[in-house]
């Protein structure tokens, strides 16, 4: 069977090889391709399959199970979407994922999961601003569809000052230069305010928890790895991505929390099989991996910073593709739609067999009638009479 493994990259990415290699096992060809490379006429796509150790370009029918990177969902694809939406089964649907404030207003209106909501509020003005800074004192102002940690400031009021922090910098400016600062630059850029999260090691460099989920081949959501990245040198964000180191979980925490380490384990390993189901409930569409930004302040707590659609890293290469095609193997059995094309696809491979016997059948058929019809059985018939004579 034909896997599409849908991604804007033009080269392959690893994860795609990762799984391309893996897939044999399954019985499974991973026909790799960008949203640009389908021919909806057609129906057809033009992408690359691994054989022999390396991508080569073929043309394939569309397939009907489709793994779709997040990063494929974009204004210039929405027709490709509508189309793939209405012709495949995709294993990832951008569409309805919550922004960043809707998430954490939705999960604060769930008892299960209101702990873990920080307080966070739309900057729409200088003044909405003083009133947030003036309850928490300490707040992070961040887009709200950020990505990598970009452009993310730290905000802290000392006496009539702020103390500004964007990166590794960090100035102290007035109320004037803070109102020009926010005019200029955030309020018309879809910012939020959020209380800050001190999540920072023994040494004091800011880190957080990253937690890779995915689906697995009973169909549930299954942990693919838990670690910690630290931010050195940095003052307020610590992805990986502006420089810092990774660790994992047990040794990290067992060395910043001590006593209360497992404890802390414990509850991340909760809230990383829960609280994916509620994000996949609230979305509404398919979503097979996500990542789980998670802050724990002084005394352990968790707060959920963001959630990340199709967080796959590379470093996680072997068990992403373990676990994609585990769950391509849990949907064949259990969609609706692909059981139903599996059970045509077995019921035209008996019809195939039985083809295929019969035609032999008929060949053996031809040449026995051939044969007692040819002039030297007719002249050797009394030798064969004589034979089974002698043989009584």
């Amino acid at each position: 069977m034909n896997i599409g493994f849908m991604d804007p990259r033009k080269k392959p990415t690893l994860i795609a090889t990762t799984t391309a290699i893996m897939a044999a096992h399954y019985g499974v060809k991973i026909i790799y391709f960008n949203p640009q490379n389908i021919d909806q006429k057609n129906h057809l796509v033009r992408g690359k399959q691994y054989i022999n150790n390396k991508w080569i370009p073929v043309t394939k029918k569309l397939p009907t199970l489709i793994d779709a990177a997040s990063k494929s969902y974009k204004k210039d694809t929405r027709e490709i979407m509508n189309y793939l939406r209405k012709n495949t089964v995709l294993t990832f649907d951008k569409e309805g994922t919550p922004s960043k404030e809707e998430l954490q207003k939705l999960l604060y209106e769930d008892p299960e999961f209101s702990n873990i909501v920080i307080p966070t509020k739309r900057l729409d003005s200088f003044e909405s601003l003083e009133k947030f800074i003036m309850k928490y004192n300490h707040i992070i102002l961040k887009p709200n569809n950020g990505k990598q940690g970009k452009g993310i400031y730290s905000l802290k009021k000392e006496g009539d000052s702020y103390i500004l922090s964007y990166d590794k910098k960090e100035r102290i400016i007035n109320n004037i230069d803070l109102n020009t600062f926010l005019n200029n630059y955030l309020i018309e850029s879809n910012y939020l305010m959020q209380k800050m999260i001190i999540s920072r090691t023994k040494e004091g460099h800011p880190f957080d928890c990253r937690v890779i989920v995915q689906k697995n081949h009973t169909g549930k959501w299954t942990i693919g790895k838990i670690f910690f990245r630290i931010g050195t040198g940095q003052k307020i964000v610590s992805n990986t991505s502006q420089g810092g180191s990774i660790s994992d979980a047990k040794p990290f925490l067992i060395d910043n929390y001590e006593s209360q380490w497992n404890d802390i384990y414990q509850k991340l390993k909760k809230l990383s099989v829960t609280l994916p189901n509620k994000f996949e409930k609230i979305k509404g569409t398919p979503t097979m991996d996500l990542g789980l930004d998670i802050g724990i302040d002084e005394t352990g707590d968790l707060y959920l910073f963001e959630v990340n659609n199709g967080a796959a890293v590379k470093r996680l290469a072997s068990i992403s593709a373990k676990l994609r095609l585990e769950y391509y193997q849990y949907l064949i059995k259990n969609h609706p739609e692909l059981k139903k094309i599996k059970k045509n696809i077995n019921n035209n491979s008996k019809k195939l067999k039985l083809k295929k016997i019969r035609k032999e059948r008929d060949l053996y058929k031809k040449k026995y009638n051939n044969i007692i019809r040819s002039k030297s059985w007719r002249l050797t018939k009394p030798f064969r009479k004589i034979n089974t004579y002698l043989k009584k």
